[in-house]
């Protein structure tokens, strides 16, 4: 098997033991919010597993497993509760999607968009440092453009209690075009749902051992660890700056010689010999020396 083969082999199988722990993962969640989560009821409310588990992968994997997780569980909830017929195949993924689009880990494209933003701002900063007398503009601005992204963790959690937030709203409108009268006691259980799904996010930590999340962070450590060990020493860049007064001649080239036009090469010969004198005139003192004689 060739090198391009075996990587694409592993990038494959990688992949499929991938997705292979984020359906078991769903599964996991899914029985123990059916089975495990009705007998810890506090005060008639119990929280919501499933809106952890998809903000779990949408931080850990982002939008394309947020859309997966979405559409699972609403498959088996769609298979296992009729009470509303297509309620939670639609509301499970849009929600998912919905919430990815805020807290997934934004794209190579808008991280860069975001630099260059955060740039542009530094320069005028500094530009008003240089001007003191110049007018100041106050600036307020609740959009957040920094090029990275939140703390997984606490995104988890208040990805999660959007989720639930939100399907606790949407209940709610449901009860009420339903004829129900909403009252303060709906809401009050409504809220209570969303901090104890928030609080129920205690389980992300062992979700994402089982998926590898920690691995790949001490990998990465290691990786910037290894490239600031990295160093030379002053010394050595010093002595390998420093350039040599006479450059080394040229070596003679076979093919050089080949492909030089002759007239070149004979101004060149003409150039390097020194100048001869003129035969045809003869110095001064012999000359005298002749006419002496005569």
């Amino acid at each position: 098997m060739s090198l391009g083969k075996a990587i694409r082999h592993h990038g494959v199988v990688a992949a499929g033991i991938k997705l292979l722990k984020a359906l078991l993962l769903i599964f996991l969640y899914y029985l123990v919010q059916t089975s495990v989560v009705p007998r810890l009821r506090v005060f008639g409310v119990m929280p919501n597993l499933l809106m952890v588990v998809i903000a779990i992968m949408t931080v850990s994997f982002g939008k394309q497993y947020a859309f997966i997780t979405g559409a699972v569980i609403g498959i088996m909830l769609e298979a296992m509760a009729v009470s509303i017929p297509l309620f939670y195949v639609i509301i499970y993924p849009v929600l998912a999607l919905l919430c990815a689009q805020v807290f997934a880990d934004m794209s190579d494209v808008k991280r860069e968009m975001r630099r260059i933003r955060e740039a542009q701002r530094q320069s005028e900063a500094a530009a008003e440092i240089k001007a003191p007398y110049a007018r100041r503009k106050l600036r307020f601005s609740i959009r957040r453009n920094s090029p990275y992204d939140k703390e997984p963790h606490l995104r988890i959690l208040l990805n999660a209690l959007m989720l639930a937030a939100l399907y606790e709203g949407i209940m709610l409108i449901y009860v009420a075009l339903g004829g129900v009268a909403v009252g303060f006691s709906h809401i009050q259980r409504a809220l209570m749902a969303t901090v104890y799904t928030g609080a129920a996010c205690v389980t992300m930590f062992p979700a994402r051992a089982f998926l590898g999340m920690y691995r790949r962070r001490r990998s990465r450590r290691r990786g910037d660890e290894e490239q600031q060990s990295i160093s030379t020493d002053p010394e050595l860049l010093r002595q390998l700056a420093v350039v040599p007064d006479d450059a080394p001649a040229e070596k003679p080239s076979r093919l050089k010689s080949l492909f030089r036009r002759p007239g070149a090469s004979k101004t060149k010969d003409k150039g390097d010999q020194p100048e001869e004198e003129n035969p045809g005139q003869q110095p001064r003192e012999e000359q005298s020396e002749k006419e002496a004689e005569a």
